[in-house]
């Protein structure tokens, strides 16, 4: 059969559930939480009862091609941190000079980054 593949296929992908959504989120979550700045990413920290998850780039960044490989490039992080994350709702602010960094070096920072603001959970 053409388009498919032998065996299962994960679903990898951002779940639905787990993005903050709208305008109106960012914006509770941009006064009522904790930032936590490193060089080239801000961390926005609020306690909530579920995991949501919302990344923003500057348009100082780089075009639109530039901020977007940001995003998918702290997405897939988040994705493969997000059994490691505390509940509550985070945003990632990607700053000026991020476009710049390497994915390697930037999934390093974001590590950093969670384990400074204390939001990963402790080892059972």
């Amino acid at each position: 059969m053409e388009g498919t593949r032998e065996g299962e296929r994960r679903d990898e992908r951002f779940p639905r559930r787990y993005r903050l959504g709208s305008n109106r989120n960012y914006r509770y979550v941009y006064r009522k939480g904790k930032s936590h700045p490193s060089r080239n990413l801000v961390l926005i920290y609020l306690k909530g009862r579920e995991l949501k998850i919302g990344f923003s780039v500057s348009g100082k960044v780089g075009n639109a091609v530039t901020r977007n490989r940001v995003r998918r490039w702290l997405r897939e992080d988040v994705r493969r941190l997000r059994t490691q994350l505390k509940r509550g709702k985070y945003v990632l602010i990607g700053r000026q000079g991020i476009a710049d960094v390497s994915h390697p070096a930037l999934t390093k920072e974001l590590q950093k980054l969670l384990t400074r603001a204390n939001v990963l959970k402790e080892d059972a």
